[in-house]
């Protein structure tokens, strides 16, 4: 996965960029494919020369669709930290949608097992193309159709 960041009116220092690395191993775990992490980062400016706090937005691109997640902090890893949570949240939800929830975590059998099972219990063989085929076609020859 591609990990960008992108700063407006701050630095990013090693430690930060190391921080992020390494929490952003859990997205690589939950996405299904992951192709791209934006992060992005900026210092707010308070009015009359204030400084205020800083702002993080995480932007997903993976095979699905594009998830983003963005948050405020007093400082750029608690931002980070809020903003991550979130989108955890987000992937752990598209996740849910997808796990089938039948029987717990049991898969349902494809038709094609169920009968293979059942067939097997009652030592019956199912019966091969080529059997239907000559079925059919003794039917027809019985019963040709009605060619107006």
């Amino acid at each position: 996965m591609e990990l960008n960041f992108i700063t407006r009116h701050i630095e990013i220092t090693d430690r930060f960029r190391n921080y992020v690395t390494e929490k952003v191993d859990k997205i690589e775990l939950l996405a299904d494919r992951p192709i791209e992490l934006d992060v992005t980062v900026s210092k707010h400016h308070g009015g009359k020369g204030l400084v205020g706090g800083d702002h993080v937005e995480l932007k997903l691109v993976e095979a699905g669709p594009v998830l983003r997640a963005e948050s405020d902090g007093e400082d750029k890893y608690a931002a980070f930290d809020l903003a991550m949570g979130r989108l955890m949240e987000q992937l752990r939800r598209a996740r849910d949608k997808k796990k089938i929830h039948h029987h717990g975590h049991q898969k349902p059998l494809s038709v094609h097992e169920a009968s293979a099972e059942a067939f097997a219990q009652l030592d019956i063989v199912p019966a091969t193309p080529e059997d239907l085929e000559k079925v059919a076609s003794d039917l027809h020859a019985i019963r040709p159709s009605n060619a107006a």
